[in-house]
C-alpha cells in the first residue's frame, strides 16, 4: 500500500522542491498562464521558507511529491480585496502559498489529500481561518481549492517578479 503523509520541509528536500516548482511552472506555461513565469518562486524563496519554518512537503512512498508554504498571521497580499470581502477582519489566519504537486502524481487526487492534511494539521493546532489565491485561469487549482470547501471571496493583486499587479482569485475557508 502507498504511504502518503505531510511533514515540514527539510534542507535536504530543497532540490526536490525546486524540481516540483519548476515542473509546475512549466505546466502553468503550457496552460498559457502568467503565474510563476517570472522566475518566482525560486530556490531563494524555498530556502527562505525553510529558514522561517513555513515549508511543508507531501511525501508519497518516501519521495517528496508536493510542496507548499504556509504563512501564519496577516498576509499583505490579502490586506486589500476587491469585488468581494473576507468573512471576517481577523489577522489570525493561515495563508497557503506555492502549492504544487509533481507532474507524475497528477490525476491521483494527491493535491486534495495534501490540502486536507494542511487544513487538518493547522486546525488541530488552533487555526480555523484559511486563505489562498490562484490565477483566474488555473482551473485545476481552483478545483482543489473549492473541492476542499473554500469559497471565492474576491480578487487580490500580487507582484510576482515582472508580473506587477497580477490578478488572483482569493478564497477563504473558516472551519
Amino acid at each position: 500500500m502507498t504511504s502518503v503523509y505531510m511533514r515540514r520541509a527539510h534542507e535536504e528536500d530543497i532540490k526536490s522542491i525546486v524540481s516540483i516548482i519548476n515542473n509546475a511552472r512549466y505546466y502553468l506555461k503550457e496552460q498559457g498562464l502568467s503565474q510563476w513565469q517570472s522566475g518566482y518562486p525560486n530556490q531563494d524563496t524555498i530556502e527562505e521558507d525553510l529558514v522561517l519554518q513555513r515549508g511543508f512537503v507531501l511525501v508519497v512512498d518516501h519521495q517528496v511529491a508536493g510542496y507548499t508554504a504556509i504563512l501564519a498571521g496577516e498576509d499583505p497580499i490579502y490586506t486589500l480585496i476587491e469585488d468581494g470581502q473576507w468573512l471576517n477582519d481577523e489577522a489570525d489566519y493561515i495563508g497557503i502559498h506555492r502549492f504544487a504537486i509533481l507532474d507524475k502524481y497528477r490525476g491521483q487526487k494527491l493535491a486534495q489529500r495534501f490540502m486536507t492534511a494542511i487544513l487538518t494539521f493547522f486546525y488541530e493546532n488552533g487555526t480555523s481561518d484559511f486563505r489562498i489565491d490562484t490565477h483566474p485561469g488555473n482551473l485545476p487549482m481552483q478545483a482543489v481549492i473549492t473541492g476542499n470547501g473554500f469559497d471565492k471571496r474576491g480578487i487580490v493583486h500580487i507582484n510576482e517578479g515582472e508580473e506587477i499587479n497580477g490578478v488572483r482569485w482569493a478564497y477563504q475557508l473558516v472551519l
